[in-house]
């Protein structure tokens, strides 16, 4: 009986000693994560995405755009950008005109558009042209239109235009 107790208090002295250890053992972990940088556009009121579609209807010209020679379109549109880093927005026309005249003898060239954010204008392409710049944070950016117009008037058609906004980290 003797050496089953000593062989009992053995077993448990080197369980015990085990525990005691094993409450002393220490673990030390790096913990390390990578934040990418991060740029998202949208229209106001929409879901950011790395790019948006917009169309917008080209109002008649009043007498007052003929004689300047231009359409202002104020505040067309209104996009958001949120970063986290620098940022350039990108605007690119997605036809090669603005539209074509019922009769089909008049188009109105791309070119004819230009669009700008804070007075800067760019005119717009089929390929991705720099329309605004920023930092980090959340940006408003309102886009105005300018549409330059023929001195002769406009002859009845369907004139539009499709423009896809686009934001890069730089």
């Amino acid at each position: 009986m003797r050496k089953l107790i000593a062989i009992a208090a053995l077993i448990f002295g080197i369980w015990a000693g085990q525990a005691a250890m094993a409450a002393q053992a220490s673990a030390t972990v790096h913990v390390r994560w990578t934040i990418l940088p991060f740029a998202a556009i949208s229209l106001t009121g929409q879901p950011g995405q790395e790019s948006v579609v917009a169309t917008t209807p080209i109002p008649d010209p009043s007498p007052a755009d003929y004689q300047r020679g231009f359409i202002v379109i104020q505040d067309a549109l209104k996009l958001t950008v949120f970063s986290n880093t620098s940022w350039t927005v990108y605007v690119q026309a997605l036809s090669p005109n603005l539209g074509t005249s019922f009769d089909g003898e008049f188009t109105w060239p791309i070119e004819a558009l230009s669009a700008g954010v804070n007075g800067n204008f760019v005119s717009v392409s089929l390929h991705p042209q720099a329309l605004a710049r920023g930092g980090r944070g959340v940006h408003s950016l309102p886009v105005d239109y300018r549409i330059s117009i023929p001195q002769q008037p406009l002859p009845p058609g369907n004139y539009q235009v499709t423009l896809l906004y686009t934001v890069t980290t730089d």
